[in-house]
Order: C-alpha cells, then structure tokens, then sequence
C-alpha cells in the first residue's frame, strides 16, 4: 500500500516585530540555523532559529516550545545583509555556557555611519544563573556585503590546552564578489584575508563574478556526496580525510559570470580553508560548471548526500554528483511555487500563494497538500527533521507546518518515495501539447542572421579586399605595410616609430607581444590559413623528384613569431592553408610532423622559436617525436655517423705519426671547448624544449607514440633516447639512497620517465633487442645486451628500493602523528577525570572462537525488511558450531589414581 504524507495547518510561532523602513526600502526579515557543541564532541544543530529583523534586533526562538529564547538590539540604521549564526557553547566540566551570535551589517544609505561591520553577541551563563552580554564589532573594508556567516571548527595550536573552556574557532565570512575572510571568533580580530582571484583563477576571468550561495561543510562530506567516497582530489592535505579523524572545514561556493557575449556561467567551487594562521592561503580544490545555467533565487544543498536543488520562476531543478561533476536528474515545473525545503531525497516541501505542497521530484508526483488562507507566499528558513517540522516567515509571523508521517511507518524513511507511491498521484504535463504543434516560422526568420565573416556576403567582400591589398603590398615588397596590416588584423599592437632590432636592414615593424598567450584575441581563421601560406611555402625536394617539402619564405617576419607563439601553426591549419597542394600527397600530417620541427629550427639556430612551438601548439606524436630527435642530435646526445668515431681513431692511434696524432688531439680539445660554450648560450632553451617535449609526448596515445619512434629513430638512437631517460631517473635522485649526502634533485615526474621507457622499450621491439649486440658493436663500449640490461635492472632495482624508503619514511611519519593524536587524547581524558579498567579473566576453551553476530533481521524479495525468526536463527548457529567428540579418560591415567573418570571435549 503506498504510504501517505499529512500537512497539517501551519500554526503561527511568533509575531515578529516589524522591521524598521528607511529611505532604501521597507525592511527584512532573515533567519538563520542555531548550533550547538560540547568540548570535544561534534557539532549537533538545535532545535532553534535566529532571526535578524533591521533596525530592531537579532531574536533567537525556541521551535518546540515556540518561546524567546534571548535577543539582543541592533541601531535603527543598521541592516542585515545574511542570515545571523549562532552558537551555543558548553565546556567539559561545570554547568557554564556561551553564545556566540555573529551578524552581518550595513548602513542605510542616508544614514551617518558607513562602516560595514561584523558583530559579536556573546552571553555567558554561570552556575548561578546570571548572563553576561558582551558585543563586540570588526569593520572590514571589503566593498561587497557578506553574504554568508559561519564558525569554523575549534582549532589546535600551540597557546591553546584541551583544558580550556573557550572553543577557539575562526569566524569566517564570505563576501558577494568571493573575498573570504578569516576572524578569531573570540575578538574579531582579522586572522588572514582572500581575495576573489582564487575563484577567478580557474574561470579565466574575474570581471562580473558574483558569489550566488556559499555553504560550509566538512571534508568527509564532500569526499562521501559529491566524489563517492573517492579521497584521492583531496591531496593537498598532509593527512587523510576520514569522518572520525582528520575532517577539516570545507567551502561549497556557486558563482555566477557574465561573459562578455552577455551570457552567464555558473560554477561551484569547493574550497580548502586554512588549518593554520600561519598558512593564510584558500586552496581551490575543485571547479565544475553546472550543466543548465538558470538564475536561481534559491539553493539547497545537502551535501553529504550529494542533492543539489536550485528554483527559478517555478521551476526546481534537481543535481546529482559524479565524481564532483554535477548532472541535471530531474525537473519540476510548479505554477507560483516561491519558495520549497528539501525534506528527503524523494520529498520536497512547496509553498505557493494558495497552498503548501509535498512533491516527489523523482516521479513528479503530488504526495500531499493543504490550501492556505492567505495570498502571501511563506518562505521556508528551516526544518526540523527530528519532529518533522518545516519553518517559515510569512508576513509578520513565524510560522510551523506540521507534517505527519504514514501509520505505517515504524522507525524512519525506509521504503518511501517508491514508484508505487506516485500511481494516480502524477503531475499533470500541459506543456506535452505544446510540443506536438508544428510552429510556423517565416522564411526570412531561418538563418536571418548569417554567422559572422563566414557566410555574409558584406564580410566575405571585405574580406578579399583585405587579402588583394596585402598581396599588393607583398607583390611590390613593402613588407613593413604588408605586416602592419596583418598586426591590424590579429589586433597586435605596433610600436610606432619602431623597427625589429633583429631586422633592421628589412626595417620591420616591432610588434607589441601580450604577457600570456591567453591574451591573444580571437581571429578569422581564414587570416591564419592566409599568413601561413604567404609565410611559408610547399616545394619540391631538390634531390628526390616528387617529394615535397615545408620552405619558409620570411623567417624574419614578425607575423612567423606571431603564429609560432599564438599556437596557430599546428598540422590542420598547415594542411588547411595548402590544401591544393597536398591533395596528393600521401600521409601529409606525418610529412608536415616531421619537417616543420626541423624547419624552425633552421629559422632559429638557438632553439627559441622551437621552444615557443612545443609549448604552445597542440601537437600529435609525430611532430614531438620529430622534435625530441632534433634536440637529442643539438645536444650531440647522438653519435653522428658523418663524424670519425673515437674508437676508430683509438684503433688506429699506434699506426698513425706522432704530428697527425698531435693534431687530432688539439682539434678534439678544441671542438670539445666550442661545445661547452655552445651549450653553456644554448643549453637552457634545448633542455627546456626537451622538458617540454617529453612532458606532451607522455600524454600522447602509446601506441601512436611507439609507431612514430619505430618510423624516426633508428634502433641505436632509441636505444641512445633510453640512455638519456635513464640519466634523467638518475639526475633526479630516484635511484640515490637516503643516506647519502646529496642536494635536493629537481622534481621530476617518476610516472613519465618510466611511461617513456616502456615506450622505448616496445619501439625497438622483440627483433631489435635480438639484434641488440650488433647494435652495441659499433659504439664506443664492448658491453652486449646481457651487460646492458643488467646495469638498467640494477637501476630500476634501486629506484624501487628508494620507492619503499620513501613508503617506509612516510609509514614513520604517519605512526609519529598518531603517537601525538594518541597524547593529546589522553591528556583531554586525563583532564576529565580518572577512569577505571576493568579486567575480565574469563578465557574461551582451547578450539573456540567468535563469530560474527546474526542479523535480527532480514530483507526479503521486494526489499522489505522483517524481523527473523528463531528457527532461521537456529540454523545458522547450527552452522556455524564446530564438531566436538566426547571421550572419557580414566583418571588414574593422569593422577595415578582409580575409580574416577573425568569427562574431556576435543574438537576434531
């Protein structure tokens, strides 16, 4: 039988008071949740509410006793701008208590004070009854008002003792353009401050963000609702995160940003606080674009669970959570629905004008309803899920919906929410008609608008003006003209008066470069397909007909640098911008990957230019791989077999006169110092670019990267390349143990070098690791493969021997942090009070063990849970009873004695 919700009539609470009306505005009305916590346990939220009324005071009422609890004055020009926080604390020993009330206000807009402030209410209550009210106020100078309050969880350092009665939290406040500040929650005093550029730095932008909804949780929550349990995104902390351990303070923040094409983007931020005043830095852990952007004007989250519910003119959204990435699961259109609360995962609370309404937004269906009297809409601040009592503000009063749970029900929730519950109770679909009529669009109204410098005939003109007039001038050789145009185009500054100090004789223009290549503005991609055409040029190779080849036509042209460094010259816009010419050309992407490394590198000698190309173009494995090569042979990390070996002149050396051995001598030593100062200009750019190179190459699909090895290294510059991956494992200190002296190597990446390795290793292949003493024997060595292969064993053998160092160090230091939680525990119980151990010295016979208990309960087919009975419970402790055999053994066998038996059980 479906099971079947009750509203009762809403009871009125309290007559609030009415807010004070200024020049701005007639008042409001906010409230807020009321927490309280015992030193040393968790925080439990009350069965309270705080409500800020402007111009009168903060009120805290009681909800099951429907009494004031306490309340404290505000001025007549003061206005909240969030809901207040509040909460009660209480210490371990005596029967004192504290309040702590915080609250966000501004000045009315006429009114002689400006300051924005954050207040403090602290009431303190004695054994003897009597309170203390101190207040306090902090004014901060953010331009925003705050939109969300909350206390922090208590903090440990080193001036504060488990024996101490103050909770020592952080108030920490959240602005509406996303500054967060951190106060002490005793003195307002600011503790650190974050500025809106941590939400801003993963958007791009921080022009027009707007914080919509903000929420603090804990950790475990986040890692349990939003990622499935997955703690791996929580890295930046030291410990792991566990609900009963380490579970520091989380942020749940939504902003909204307006683009400059007048759209807006919603994202939700989770947000690390600081542990320590001593690191005042908010991590942003983790950003995710929500799927259906709607201007919300209300938002409820409940995180542990993983239920996003946003309502805009009606309409309420549902989210869940995959792995942080939020999805739309359901929506539910409810005509003049103005506000709801979110009771369960299948029930949510509406208030309309006329009525209150329990939806299920599963199978949108109508659970229950009660119609209302008054035409104002209630606007639900809280619910009380232990009494199961929704609370709102309507008017001038504190209103409570009572709701009644099914007879049936027996403990909680269990089996509601099913699809049987929503039978004959679905929402009716108006809308379904409307899909069904055909609209009638005027011919003019489809494609009115062509998309911009693409289909207009105005734009395409303009367009081939452009081009003729760059043609002309490149036709008669005024490159200086021919580049400003260009700059005009790509929207590149030109420094006026100026000419290219690397180009004077040409008298080219300089060109102003933007910081980052993130500033670079969106362009007609027909322009870039022109440059490069008229930059480089497709020819025949010189000594194998048919061939073609990549030339460049002004190297020393800015517009080169300009696509170079912007990211346009990938392999598609190559292949775009000389599409007639390589119509015929079999495999171009892999003939325009493996020349254009080699031909920036021409340009450019030092290795700038392909240093910008690998850093800012999307590459594929091929013109990578074609890159690494190109640097491995500049940094003659390669034997060149052009040159004269050193082991043939070493074999020839007896044979050769005294003079002609003197004069090689002298020509090695003096190439050998022409290299190190080559290197020592030039060695920076190469190793980065290398870096670089390696870096993409590893992202990069392996079996793509193996085959573009395979067709451009030979077996010895394969091997030569794992030689430069194992000099790189050394370098950066993996094979190094812990003892020994040395300074701190660079970070490198374990998981890319051995990536790399492996990719190497595959490339060479089964036939070339056979073959591998034929290609030893002509090195400078006389090792064969076992030899080799026992040196690159011995290094992977010591790199996985530091591996378990580290593993073993951390393993140290994870038993030295629980030795000092250990401590710390025990002092806070010693400061409780001494207990006392009770030993038991009942023991379990020899053979016996314990098991697991019996569940008193099973489920049945369908899902229901019933109690089990004693006979099912009989047959699984029939089960679980081990075989015993009962032998009887005089006991004159033992003690020498007669006409006494004892009775012994052995287990077989």
């Amino acid at each position: 039988m479906a099971s079947k919700l009750q509203i009762h009539k809403p009871y009125v609470l309290q007559t609030l008071p009415a807010p004070f009306s200024g020049p701005d505005g007639p008042g409001s009305q906010i409230a807020g949740e009321v927490f309280g916590q015992k030193q040393g346990l968790k925080r439990k939220k009350r069965s309270e509410l705080a409500v800020a009324i402007d111009g009168v005071a903060v009120y805290i009422y009681d909800i099951l006793t429907a009494q004031q609890v306490t309340s404290y004055d505000v001025p007549t020009h003061a206005s909240f701008t969030c809901p207040p926080f509040s909460l009660r604390w209480r210490p371990t020993s005596g029967k004192t208590a504290s309040r702590y009330t915080y609250a966000a206000t501004v000045p009315s807009k006429y009114s002689a004070h400006s300051k924005r402030e954050i207040k403090l209410f602290k009431e303190d209550l004695s054994e003897s009854g009597t309170t203390n009210l101190t207040t306090k106020a902090h004014v901060h100078k953010c331009d925003a008002p705050i939109i969300h309050l909350f206390a922090g969880s208590p903090r440990s350092s080193r001036n504060s003792l488990p024996s101490d009665a103050l909770p020592n939290h952080d108030l920490i406040a959240i602005a509406s353009d996303g500054t967060v500040l951190g106060l002490n929650g005793e003195t307002l005093e600011e503790r650190w401050h974050s500025s809106p550029t941590v939400l801003a730095q993963e958007l791009g932008s921080k022009a027009g963000l707007q914080v919509e909804f903000a929420q603090a949780t804990s950790a475990a929550d986040v890692v349990d609702g939003l990622f499935g349990g997955n703690n791996e995104l929580f890295g930046v902390f030291q410990e792991k995160v566990h609900r009963d351990g380490f579970n520091p303070d989380i942020l749940v923040i939504i902003t909204s940003l307006k683009t400059p094409q007048a759209s807006i983007q919603q994202h939700l931020h989770i947000l690390a606080l600081p542990s320590d005043s001593n690191k005042a830095n908010v991590i942003s852990v983790f950003v995710a674009p929500l799927p259906k952007v709607v201007k919300s004007t209300k938002y409820q989250f409940d995180v542990r669970s993983g239920s996003l519910q946003t309502l805009s003119d009606g309409l309420l959204l549902s989210f869940t959570f995959s792995n942080g990435i939020p999805r739309l699961e359901n929506q539910l259109q409810v005509p003049d629905m103005g506000s709801f609360i979110r009771l369960s995962k299948t029930s949510v609370l509406t208030a309309t004008p006329q009525s209150f309404s329990i939806y299920n937004p599963i199978y949108r269906s109508l659970q229950a309803a009660t119609s209302v009297e008054s035409q104002e809409i209630c606007q639900f601040v809280g619910y009380l899920a232990s009494r199961e009592i929704a609370v709102g503000i309507r008017g001038s009063s504190l209103l409570a919906i009572q709701i009644e749970a099914p007879k049936g029900r027996t403990t909680k929730r269990r089996a509601e929410g099913l699809l049987t519950d929503a039978i004959r109770r679905g929402i009716p679909r108006d809308q379904s008609f409307a899909k069904r009529i055909r609209a009638e669009h005027p011919s003019s109204a489809i494609l009115a608008e062509p998309l911009p410098s693409v289909m207009s005939d105005a734009a395409t003109a303009e367009w081939q003006e452009g081009v003729a007039k760059a043609d002309e001038f490149l036709g008669a050789g005024d490159v200086r003209s021919w580049e400003e145009l260009l700059a005009a185009v790509f929207k590149v500054k030109v420094k006026p008066g100026e000419v290219n100090g690397d180009a004077a004789t040409s008298n080219l223009p300089e060109w102003v470069w933007p910081s980052s290549r993130a500033e670079y503005p969106h362009v007609d991609r027909r322009w870039i397909f022109y440059a490069i055409s008229r930059v480089f040029g497709w020819e025949e190779h010189e000594s194998e007909a048919g061939t073609t080849r990549l030339v460049c036509r002004l190297p020393e042209s800015s517009v080169l640098n300009y696509l170079v460094d912007a990211g346009h010259l990938t392999t598609s816009n190559i292949k775009s911008s000389f599409k007639d010419e390589t119509r015929e050309v079999d495999e171009v992407d892999k003939v325009i990957g493996e020349e254009l490394p080699v031909l920036l590198s021409k340009i450019d000698p030092t290795t700038e230019l392909l240093l910008g190309y690998l850093s800012g173009t999307p590459m594929g494995p091929t013109e990578l791989v074609s890159a690494v090569k190109l640097l491995l042979h500049s940094l003659d990390l390669f034997a060149d077999p052009s040159k004269p070996r050193v082991k043939a002149i070493k074999e020839t050396s007896e044979d050769m006169p005294e003079e002609e051995n003197e004069a090689i001598k002298m020509e090695l030593d003096r190439a050998e110092e022409e290299l190190q100062i080559t290197e020592f200009h030039l060695g920076g750019h190469r190793f980065r670019g290398l870096s670089v190179a390696f870096g993409k190459l590893a992202a990069c699909p392996a079996s793509a990267t193996v085959e573009s090895l395979r067709r451009l290294f030979k077996p010895d510059e394969t091997i030569g390349l794992l030689n430069v991956l194992r000099a790189e494992l050394i370098k950066d200190g993996w094979t190094s143990d812990i003892s020994e002296d040395i300074e701190a190597p660079p970070d490198g990446s374990l998981q890319l070098i051995a990536e790399l390795m492996i990719r190497c290793i595959d490339a060479v292949g089964l036939g070339g690791w056979m073959a591998f003493d034929t290609v030893l024997s002509g090195s400078e060595g006389q090792d064969d493969a076992a030899d080799y292969f026992e040196r690159f064993n011995s290094e992977i053998d010591s790199a996985l021997h530091c591996i378990s160092q580290a593993m073993h160090l951390q393993g140290m230091l994870a038993e030295t942090v629980s030795y000092a939680k250990r401590a710390r525990k025990a002092l806070v119980d010693a400061s409780k009070g001494k207990t006392t151990i009770v030993q038991r010295k009942e023991y379990l016979p020899f053979g016996l063990k314990t098991d697991s208990r019996i569940s008193m309960e099973r489920v049945r087919s369908g899902g229901e849970v019933v109690a089990r009975s004693a006979r099912d419970i009989g047959r699984f402790l029939s089960q679980r009873r081990g075989i015993y055999s009962i032998n009887r053994n005089p006991e004159e066998s033992v003690l020498g004695r007669s006409n006494v038996t004892v009775v012994c059980q052995e287990a077989q």
